[in-house]
């Protein structure tokens, strides 16, 4: 099995397995796009969005980075604490594990095998408290061994 046919598979199950939890627990799905801005490429992602604790949420998505003639993957554990969630709009800030699969261009690639690397997101955005759909934008820099900022709007579903 293909290198990247493998991670999108094992990105799938770690959803089903999250799955269940969304069964007793309010948790919401979302979809997001935007731009690795050092890379300067689009992404799209998915994501779930799980209470832990008051304001605490747990947040993991996948990310997939539009680079020319490779592939770039993220696996994302986020956390996040939500600032004044009694408002309409509400801030939050937090941090993460990511686990960063990429498949270079042929020009920079230093070996034939894909690269996978470990990071951490620091993570800050503003969105929607009410609704079935809310909106929301937010900003995320992923420190890792090619660091990134990444810009996000998204969408999240109850």
């Amino acid at each position: 099995m293909h290198s990247r046919t493998r991670w999108w598979w094992l990105g799938l199950a770690g959803a089903a397995l999250l799955m269940p939890s969304a069964a007793q627990a309010a948790v919401d799905f979302g979809i997001r796009a935007g731009i690795y801005t050092d890379a300067e490429e689009a992404f799209v992602g998915g994501e779930l969005l799980m209470p832990v604790a008051r304001s605490v949420f747990f947040n993991p998505n996948i990310e997939y980075v539009f680079i020319q003639d490779g592939d770039l993957i993220t696996f994302n554990a986020d956390f996040h604490y939500d600032f004044w969630s009694d408002r309409a709009l509400t801030v939050w800030a937090g941090a993460g594990a990511a686990l960063i699969n990429s498949d270079p261009p042929p020009q920079r690639r230093r070996d034939d095998d894909d690269e996978t690397d470990f990071g951490v997101n620091i993570l800050a955005g503003v969105g929607a408290v009410r609704g079935s759909v809310r909106p929301y934008l937010q900003g995320k820099v992923v420190l890792s061994d090619d660091s990134e900022f990444v810009i996000a709007v998204g969408v999240r579903f109850f």
